[in-house]
């Protein structure tokens, strides 16, 4: 899947602008006072003009002192309500905007929560980052800078155009004289500027994706030496940035000075008319007109910047759409909620992460309440994938996965995994305290319940041990910690809920000998009386396990205890020689 943006279709997708506009209906009113604010500057900007060319033609002419000084007034008085009513409308859409996007954010992140696995799989992390944050914030501007403005602004041209017109349609045909050579470079401006922002807008998740992959990956970035290549390879990505921008600054440094040029020549034009026929206008009506072609041609340029951030918004809300509406990776979950008893049954599961390669081929077992499993096997066999599967991380292809005699597609996901204490060869701690990493601040958690949790695998005496104890903080992945130590974190938030269901997926490969033992203890005491599975490649877990699995390119080829299984002689038999045997 692709989050990109692959639309290069009309400059102005009106269907796309009425699924923005339908985003602000939670603050229907602070858009109705936007555009009530948008109709008073319509009106209130040709008043203005109007105002001095009868101050010029029936009061500066005649010297009329007290007219003047009533005209100024009147004037000043404008003045100070467009620039309240201007205050108003700024702030009050940038609001409207603020309170959307803040609305679309938790929208889009809600929805990436609610992505399984495979998603992620094929999903870079800058790039829903950029989605997330960046993308979501320039919709704020089509609310701020976009579409009422430009609704604001047609409806001002249209306003001025028609007084202008009613005052003098001489003046005003000359005024207008450069207008199709403005909607020319207008048109050609668009097109340039919106072909400009889709790239910069990629160009962009392209940064943002590989500084989070290379942040991520740096120790093995310092480690080996790649700091060069990297360095060569973001100098790429950002020089490709940068020439996108430049074509959009391009655009824009050619567009401004032409609208500048042709408002000087309209402008000239008048003064040239007006000098050939002295008694077809007053001095009140150019001086007028003059202030109309500049309130003409500040729209227009403020509608083609204006246009500019409809683009950009209209660009990065294409590309959340299109992340949102794709709902083939949402995680289905069903309604169904049970009291996990432990019982568990694969019936001819076939499972793969890239169509057409399967992973798992036709896995059938079953595992009474409160008995253990081991999966065995060599890497790549598919051990880690059924973890997976009984979490529900990922969608089966065929077959069924029954849980307490119901299928997992029936059961509420969030219910069930309340219920199953996970622990995984790869510990991830977030920023934060122990204790926030142990409840991932679940309040149904006690602190008593947390204490027992430490106790039961000997723990708490490195926890207290800490400064700060319990809020003792972990800084970004536990990055204070030891490999080992954040292993027991895991044991612990794993064993914190009381599950019903505990799995283990290499869970002591990475702790060294005296923290392996007497976790390897613990954890027969945590499994006893639990529906425990273990993936692991010691022998001390996986020769107590009442049945045991031995998994080979996806496929089940044994089954049955330690004993039963080197009795066969077959491929546990030889895994055992090769990796278990004690020396």
């Amino acid at each position: 899947m692709s989050t990109e943006s692959k639309s290069q279709g009309a400059a102005f997708d009106f269907q796309l602008i009425g699924r923005i506009v339908r985003l602000a209906r939670p603050y229907k009113k602070l858009f109705a006072i936007g555009v009530v604010l948008t109709i008073l500057l319509t009106v209130l900007a040709p008043v203005r003009p109007l105002l001095v060319q009868y101050a010029i033609d029936h009061h500066i002419a005649d010297k009329n002192t007290q007219g003047i000084f009533l005209f100024s007034m009147y004037i000043l008085i404008h003045i100070i309500l467009q620039s309240v009513v201007l205050f108003s409308h700024t702030y009050l859409t940038n609001l409207l905007g603020q309170n959307v996007i803040k609305d679309l954010r938790m929208r889009v992140y809600n929805y990436i929560l609610s992505l399984n696995n495979s998603f992620f799989d094929k999903s870079k992390v800058g790039t829903l980052v950029t989605r997330s944050v960046s993308d979501v914030e320039t919709i704020s501007s089509v609310f701020s800078q976009g579409l009422i403005s430009i609704i604001g602004d047609l409806a001002q041209l249209l306003v001025i155009l028609v007084i202008m017109f009613i005052t003098s349609w001489q003046l005003s045909l000359i005024s207008l004289a450069v207008l199709p050579v403005l909607i020319i470079a207008s048109e050609v401006f668009r097109r340039g500027v919106r072909k400009s922002f889709q790239q910069v807008r990629a160009k962009v998740s392209e940064l943002n994706a590989f500084v989070q992959e290379q942040i991520v990956g740096m120790e093995v970035v310092q480690l080996f030496g790649k700091q060069d290549q990297e360095f060569e390879k973001f100098k790429k990505i950002n020089r490709a940035h940068l020439e996108a921008y430049k074509k959009s600054i391009f655009h824009y440094a050619i567009y401004f000075p032409i609208v500048e040029i042709l408002s000087s020549v309209a402008l000239g034009l008048i003064i040239w008319w007006s000098a050939g026929f002295p008694t077809a206008a007053s001095a009140g009506l150019i001086t007028a007109f003059v202030m109309y072609i500049r309130l003409i041609f500040r729209p227009i340029r403020t509608i083609a910047d204006r246009f500019n951030t409809m683009q950009m918004g209209m660009v990065s809300s294409e590309r959340i759409f299109n992340l949102i509406d794709d709902q083939d990776y949402v995680e289905q979950s069903g309604t169904k909620k049970i009291e996990v008893e432990g019982r568990i049954e694969f019936k001819n599961v076939w499972f793969s992460y890239v169509e057409g390669d399967p992973v798992l081929k036709d896995v059938s077992f079953e595992l009474e309440k409160g008995k253990s499993l081991a999966i065995v096997g060599a890497t790549g066999a598919g051990k880690s994938s059924i973890i997976s599967l009984i979490t529900k991380l990922y969608a089966i292809q065929k077959g069924e996965i029954l849980i307490d005699g119901e299928n997992i597609n029936s059961l509420d996901l969030k219910h069930f995994r309340s219920q199953v204490g996970v622990v995984l060869q790869d510990v991830f701690l977030f920023a934060g305290s122990i204790k926030d990493n142990i409840d991932l601040k679940n309040s149904e958690i006690s602190k008593e319940q947390l204490i027992a949790a430490a106790k039961s695998i000997d723990a708490l005496d490195f926890i207290e041990s800490l400064e700060s104890g319990w809020n003792y903080d972990v800084m970004e992945r536990g990055s204070t910690l030891s490999v080992g130590q954040r292993q027991l974190i895991s044991f612990i938030r794993a064993m914190a809920s009381n599950p019903q269901i505990l799995i283990l997926d290499e869970a002591t490969s990475s702790v060294d000998s005296e923290t392996e033992a007497f976790i390897q203890k613990a954890t027969q005491k945590l499994m006893h009386n639990r529906t425990s599975i273990v993936i692991a490649h010691r022998l001390s877990t996986v020769r107590e396990a009442d049945s045991i699995i031995v998994l080979d390119k996806g496929r089940v080829m044994e089954q049955g205890s330690h004993e039963e299984l080197l009795a066969k002689e077959g491929m546990y038999f030889e895994l055992y020689q090769k990796q278990f045997e004690l020396i």
